[in-house]
Parts: C-alpha cells; structure tokens; sequence
C-alpha cells in the first residue's frame, strides 16, 4: 500500500482526503482518492466514482466528484474516486472497423481498472484507523464513459471474466448507477452467465447519439444502451429502475450532479431495503437545461481536448 497523502483539508469542512495507488498498468501509476466523512453511517458504505470525458480526457479529481463527494460523505459515506486508462486518448480514426476495436479496447482497460480498484479495497481499505466499508455495501456510480465502464465492470463480474476472478466468488457490487451508459458485448444481447447483475439504476437520455440509448452493433459487435440492457433485466427479473428522460441526449451523463433525490430512492429501496423492484419511468421537464455536448455524436469525439 502506497499512501501518496495522508490528509487533506477541503474547504472549511476539515474533510480528510487520502490518496492511494491501487496499480501500476502500461507504466502508469494509478490512483484512487479516499474522501473520508467525519462520522460514518451505520451501514459502512463506500461509493466508487467513475468520471467521463470519452476514455479520452478526465481525472479522478476534476470537479466531476465535487457535488457528489460534498453531499454523501456528509450523509458518511466513504466516496472513493479512482484513476483508470484512457484508451482513445490521441485517437482520431473513427471509421466503423478501426473505431469498434478501439472502443472495445478502452471500455474494457478502464472496466478492468476498476475492477482492480475494487480489489485494492477489498484487500487493503476494510478497516483502517480512519474508516471502515462494508463489502456487502460497495456501490459504483458512473458518468458517460464512467458509467460504461461501471455497467462493464459489473457484466465481467456476472460473467467472472476480464480479471474478475481476482475477487471472491461471494463479491458483488451491492448497486451500480450509470448515467448514461452502456455495455459492449461481443456476443449479440446482454447475458449474465455466472451470477445476476448489481440492482441497476439507469438513467439516460432518449436524444443520446453519443452513447446511445438503444444500441449500435455490428453483427455481435456493438454497444447496448440503457433501454436495450433493461430488456434483459425485465425479462430475467434483475431488479433495475431506469428513467428515460424525454428531449435530452447526453446530458444526462451530469444529472447526478443535481438530482440525489432519485440516487437516494433507489439506495434505500433496492440496495439497502432489498426490494426487488422493476420500475421504468419517463421523465420530462421543459425547463431541464441543455447543453452544446448533449447532442453530440461519436464522431465528435476528436474535438475532445482540442
């Protein structure tokens, strides 16, 4: 174990923050930052944040983790943010063919990486002088490119691949909540093999065409959306609330920013109460705001970071 930082005072909450290296892949030093709240819930919770920026740009701690980190280390969960690799970085070739392989390739780098991340944990944060997880109440929650990794982590989880195997067969993520994400299969529909999926909250938007909304493949090849991922969890029974917000695209990807009314509804009912809820709701205010990237497509992508 590797603490890079032993505190760190933020704002006037005197919060402490500890940094850790979790891995070192393709020579890079991968890190996670540990908000520790002041006095932690009964229930030892932790939250993985996973940020966005297209596998392409982003960081553990830009300003992505500030509303979500403020307000659950003050409900006393530990909120853990973590690195992982960006596989399209200086990527600018996206033809169908080129484009798959390399979507591919960084949907499951960085799913690989929390995987491992989640390993660290498990093996190294259960119980440290300054907090304690539960490993039955390990939540991970995603934006856009997060929140296909954070669906992707938890399909090779139900599917014991990609490096899963590295965690105890009892392990599961006790809730997972992409906003605006999906999963790539290189076998046609969605099927968890080896155990059920994490109760799901999907949020998406119907105008997504960046990562979209129902699904684009190729043969077997493709990414499947919130709206095609339900199908399967309706059809199976997993329990999933996904709500589909009318006349939005991707900016949905930042509504858990605003919107903790409907991440702590499905926290109390399906992650800690147990219930085994199938809810499907629409969602559509026309005063939602919206935003230049919300109509973007994958061919926008190049434009990233220039």
């Amino acid at each position: 174990m590797l603490l890079l930082f032993l505190s760190f005072v933020i704002g006037a909450s005197a919060q402490q923050m500890l940094t850790y290296e979790y891995a070192l892949k393709d020579t890079q030093h991968l890190l996670m930052d540990v908000y520790v709240p002041k006095e932690q819930n009964p229930e030892h919770s932790c939250m993985i944040f996973v940020f966005g920026g297209g596998y392409i740009e982003g960081a553990r701690n830009d300003k992505q983790i500030v509303p979500l980190q403020k307000y659950y280390t003050e409900k006393g969960w530990v909120v853990i943010s973590i690195d992982y690799r960006l596989g399209l970085k200086g990527f600018s070739n996206y033809s169908v063919i080129s484009g798959i392989k390399k979507f591919d390739n960084a949907i499951s780098m960085a799913a690989e990486d929390l995987v491992s991340a989640t390993d660290y944990i498990l093996k190294n944060l259960l119980n440290t002088p300054q907090f304690s997880i539960d490993p039955k109440h390990i939540v991970t929650i995603g934006s856009s490119a997060g929140a296909i990794t954070v669906l992707q982590a938890d399909y090779f989880l139900g599917n014991r691949t990609h490096g899963t195997e590295l965690l105890p067969d009892t392990f599961r993520y006790a809730g997972v909540m992409p906003f605006a994400g999906g999963i790539f299969s290189h076998k046609g529909k969605i099927k968890y093999t080896k155990q059920a999926p994490a109760p799901t909250l999907f949020c998406h938007g119907i105008e997504d065409r960046l990562v979209p909304y129902n699904k684009i493949t190729f043969c077997n090849l493709g990414i499947h959306g919130s709206s095609d991922i339900v199908k399967q969890f309706k059809k199976n029974g997993y329990p999933y609330h996904i709500r589909r917000y009318v006349d939005l695209g991707h900016e949905v990807a930042i509504a858990y920013m605003f919107q903790f009314d409907v991440i702590d509804k499905f926290l109390e009912e399906m992650v800690f109460g147990g219930q085994k809820l199938q809810i499907d709701e629409t969602y559509y205010n026309p005063a939602a705001p919206k935003h230049p990237f919300g109509r973007s497509r994958i061919r926008d992508l190049k434009k990233v970071g220039k």
